[in-house]
């Protein structure tokens, strides 16, 4: 089990930097960083880029592993999003985790990108593994291959995962009772158990817009919660950073659960 956190980007740098700092020290896996053109929940908000953000957490880092959690398929064209990851898993020493998604938000939609998330994902991957996907172009012939993660609720989603994702994740849903998330998220993962090779799973969780149980109340309350998920087969945890209180996560992180 690895336990990783989620930044909203919407803060300013110094801020976020120090949380990706405060993070590296306590020895999680890996931070992320949401994507999206504005706050879905607060458009209000000061919102920063999440591809401009994440080669300068490459540069002011050493250890954690970094990511998109995730790129939004609507916003970038497939070739240049792959180049972006393939520019920042330089910069960050081989520390890239690419993850990638459908989109939801009615303001990335807007942002005009109509590509079916099918070829996102099938032209990405193409350029991950360094196959040529322009006439006339030469594969771009990464020097690894960037470990892909993919976003997916839906039987099609959920195909494409087991297809070409080396981990999947999601959030469950909006508004779910806890009986109904767990239930939800096995039949999702039993879908996956079905594919001819492995995918690990990962599980976002932590803000009360998902997840329904207040488990930061205390340290039995996470530990019980991950356990549960452990059992249905989740391998990874990615947690809303910062939660309140803090004090629950960094002592549930440094406890080595």
């Amino acid at each position: 089990m690895s336990i990783h956190a989620l930044l909203i980007p919407n803060t300013g740098w110094p801020e976020l930097l120090a949380r990706a700092r405060r993070l590296e020290d306590l020895g999680v896996e890996g931070v992320w960083v949401d994507d999206h053109v504005l706050n879905p929940a607060h458009p209000e908000q000061p919102w920063l880029d999440a591809w401009s953000l994440l080669p300068a957490l490459a540069a002011s880092t050493s250890r954690i592993r970094i990511g998109s959690l995730v790129a939004n398929g609507l916003l970038r064209p497939p070739v240049v999003l792959a180049r972006q990851a393939l520019s920042v898993d330089q910069i960050s020493n081989g520390r890239l985790e690419l993850g990638l998604g459908a989109g939801y938000a009615a303001a990335d939609r807007a942002a005009g990108n109509d590509i079916p998330f099918t070829d996102v994902l099938t032209i990405v991957d193409s350029v991950l593994r360094g196959e040529p996907v322009l006439e006339g172009f030469p594969s771009l012939a990464p020097a690894r291959r960037i470990p892909l993660t993919i976003a997916a609720h839906g039987p099609r989603s959920l195909a494409l995962a087991a297809k070409y994702g080396d981990r999947w994740v999601s959030y469950g849903g909006f508004g779910l009772s806890a009986h109904d998330h767990l239930a939800v998220t096995k039949k999702r993962i039993d879908v996956l158990k079905e594919a001819d090779r492995p995918v690990r799973r990962m599980l976002l969780a932590g803000s009360p817009a998902v997840t329904a149980e207040p488990i930061w109340s205390s340290i039995g309350a996470v530990t019980d919660f991950v356990g549960r998920y452990r059992e249905i087969g989740i391998d990874d945890f990615v947690f809303y950073y910062p939660p309140s209180p803090e004090r629950v996560f960094e002592e549930f992180v440094t406890s080595g659960q």
